[in-house]
């Protein structure tokens, strides 16, 4: 017993995408909470919170389409939300990720005390050792080893330091 293929009622992949793609299930609330999703996935992959920008226009058309605004309508709302997303929030979030924050690597020895292992007399460096490590130094003022000091800035793999108040 032979089957045939071609005698199937079902349509073909072309003829479903054709019928998913149609004004009415693109603007839908299912669509735009779908797409805020995909949004709000694509921000946390990426930086500077563009992304998340567009998230309040997708949630005010999927508002819009709940209540049964047409596709223009819906239109408008992604337009003005994402325009506030983009003028009020993004500045706000970008502002607040810049704030504050904990020192890492070279940054964070400012303000750390260190010990003069090698003296250290003007004009002429010498060495601290700061956590665990040993750095070259300079000062205004000499320091005599085993002197603690306090790092007050750092160029390239200098230190600059001044006496432990």
């Amino acid at each position: 017993m032979a089957i045939d293929f071609q005698t199937s009622e079902s349509p073909g992949f072309f003829e479903q995408l054709i019928e998913l793609l149609q004004p009415e299930t693109l603007m839908s609330w299912e669509f735009w909470i779908v797409a805020s999703a995909i949004l709000v996935v694509a921000e946390f992959l990426t930086a500077g919170f563009l992304l998340g920008a567009f998230v309040p226009g997708t949630l005010l058309s999927a508002v819009l389409a709940a209540f049964g605004v047409g596709m223009d309508g819906q239109l408008w709302g992604f337009i003005l939300g994402t325009m506030v997303g983009l003028i009020v929030l993004r500045p706000i979030v970008v502002r607040r990720s810049k704030l504050g924050g904990v020192p890492s690597n070279v940054e964070a020895l400012k303000g750390q005390s260190a010990i003069v292992t090698e003296a250290i007399s003007p004009p002429s460096l010498g060495r601290i050792k700061v956590r665990g490590e040993e750095w070259r130094a300079s000062a205004e003022e000499g320091f005599e080893t085993g002197a603690e000091v306090r790092i007050v800035t750092i160029d390239g793999n200098t230190v600059h330091v001044q006496a432990q108040n």
